[in-house]
């Protein structure tokens, strides 16, 4: 077996390239701002990272207006979108004034915004912040969650997928 020499570093674009090619869920990630105002936006850096105690994790570049928020509240809710929800994806990975004018969401106790039909969602408390270069590491322990038999939205490659069983 021969080995392959690390000659230079990898560029942006061969890493996004690479990293494209891993599949992944689709989510909108909210939280609240000072004013108890919902704010959210499209994310698929969103991993579960722990069973015991029950804690996911989220990366969020440093200058998004959600993190300021996010780290103001202190809680967030991972909010799986359906394939029928790609209009909820495009719409939250763009900067506007009110994303959730022109959508479903309720609220839990505690204000966090839930989007209404999608896959599932997770709440969670912000247990820690790490550094992770131009993005935030942010680790959430799980107050509540609830699934449904929808199916996903996924990305790949740079585009939204839908997901088919293999039989």
């Amino acid at each position: 077996m021969s080995e392959t020499a690390f000659a230079r570093p990898i560029d942006r674009e061969t890493f996004r390239l690479i990293a494209g090619h891993w599949v992944t869920g689709v989510s909108v990630v909210t939280t609240v701002d000072a004013n108890g105002n919902p704010v959210g936006l499209t994310m698929n850096a969103v991993s579960s990272l722990s069973l015991n105690p029950p804690q996911f994790l989220i990366c969020m570049d440093n200058h998004s207006d959600s993190l300021r928020a996010l780290l103001g509240s202190r809680v967030f809710c991972i909010n799986y979108l359906s394939q029928r929800q790609l209009h909820i994806a495009k719409m939250f990975s763009r900067k506007s004034a009110d994303k959730f004018a022109e959508i479903a969401f309720r609220r839990l106790s505690n204000g966090l915004p839930i989007i209404e039909g999608g896959v599932g969602f997770v709440a969670c408390k912000v247990a820690a912040v790490l550094p992770g270069g131009d993005h935030q590491i942010i680790v959430g322990d799980v107050e509540c969650a609830e699934a449904t038999e929808r199916e996903p939205l996924v990305h790949y490659r740079g585009m939204y997928h839908r997901l088919f069983p293999i039989t």
